[in-house]
């Protein structure tokens, strides 16, 4: 060991100190590499026209007046090839409306039940939770098949609805970005669950006895008990959620496929960003659309927190 580091490692008066320096050390230059020098570069990136083999070349905001453009374009109503940018915003912005509070309701209705002292309570936090530990992948192509028009939810709703006829999930443009939101609900609720378990179970007893002493009943206890207890926690998982759902790419890559469907009903604008940046070789327009879905992301979370982050402290 050279001496200066050496006399530091005397000198210090917690030896637990340079134990803890050196094991994140690592992790610490991973991010910086991976995480800071990358939004650097990206920013960098977004002034220049590259091909990723030639010299780059500086264009100033062209990037940034191309992706505006393409938006201009889709409020005017051009079609989804002319304007894929604007079809992929338009249909994350949807899907986020609905998978986000559905999957935080469903996350808080399936935490109750878990809480509850029942038989085979054990079993049901498995089964909620197995859907987190699996494969985005795998889920999706599970699905697919249970979409298809002669699948097992048609099979069910042909037989619990009468008059219902099959529905090509997949292949409609009407339905595939409500099947993508299904199958993400279904995906990320057992995770949330977790969550909200977690904080259910840390509400003190006592306030709950003292409301049945009150006469409150199981439905009044968790209206005006469990849900003000879990705000903080509701405002964590919106704030995942909304970051996640903003970000959506695999569901949608693996049911849609690339181009996002007929119509391009399933295209979001990761799918986009990935197109940009490696079909259509124009990775400066791609940064310049990853800083535009940042600048999403940043100010949805932001608007949020400061409306309702008072829970958190």
């Amino acid at each position: 060991m050279p001496s200066f580091l050496s006399n530091f490692y005397e000198k210090a008066k917690n030896k637990e100190i340079v134990a803890g320096y050196t094991l994140i050390s690592m992790a610490v230059f991973l991010n910086i590499l991976f995480g800071y020098f990358a939004m650097i570069f990206a920013f960098y990136l977004s002034f220049f026209e590259w091909d990723y083999i030639g010299k780059m070349h500086f264009v100033g905001l062209r990037n940034f007046e191309i992706m505006f453009r393409d938006l201009i374009r889709g409020m005017k109503g051009a079609p989804y090839l002319l304007s894929p940018f604007y079809t992929g915003l338009k249909n994350t912005l949807l899907y986020t409306l609905i998978v986000v509070p559905t999957q935080t309701i469903l996350a808080i209705i399936l935490a109750a039940f878990a809480n509850q002292k029942i038989k085979g309570q054990q079993f049901f936090k498995v089964s909620y939770f197995l859907p987190a530990t699996t494969s985005s992948v795998i889920i999706s192509l599970i699905f697919i098949w249970l979409f298809m028009r002669n699948g097992f939810i048609n099979y069910v709703l042909v037989h619990v609805i009468p008059g219902f006829h099959p529905i090509d999930w997949i292949h409609d443009r009407r339905y595939l970005l409500y099947a993508i939101s299904l199958v993400a609900i279904w995906g990320t609720s057992g995770h949330f669950m977790v969550s909200f378990l977690a904080a259910m179970q840390a509400i003190p007893r006592e306030i709950y006895e003292a409301a049945m002493l009150d006469g409150a009943g199981p439905i009044r206890r968790f209206i005006y008990i469990t849900i003000p207890m879990l705000r903080p926690m509701i405002v964590y998982v919106v704030v995942m959620g909304l970051i996640g759902a903003l970000q959506m790419f695999d569901l949608a890559w693996v049911m849609a496929g690339p181009s996002g469907g007929p119509g391009g009903a399933g295209y979001t604008i990761a799918m986009d960003i990935y197109n940009e940046a490696f079909a259509r070789i124009r990775p400066g327009v791609a940064v310049a659309k990853s800083w535009f879905l940042f600048a999403i992301i940043f100010t949805t979370t932001y608007l949020f927190q400061r409306r309702f982050g008072r829970a958190i402290r």
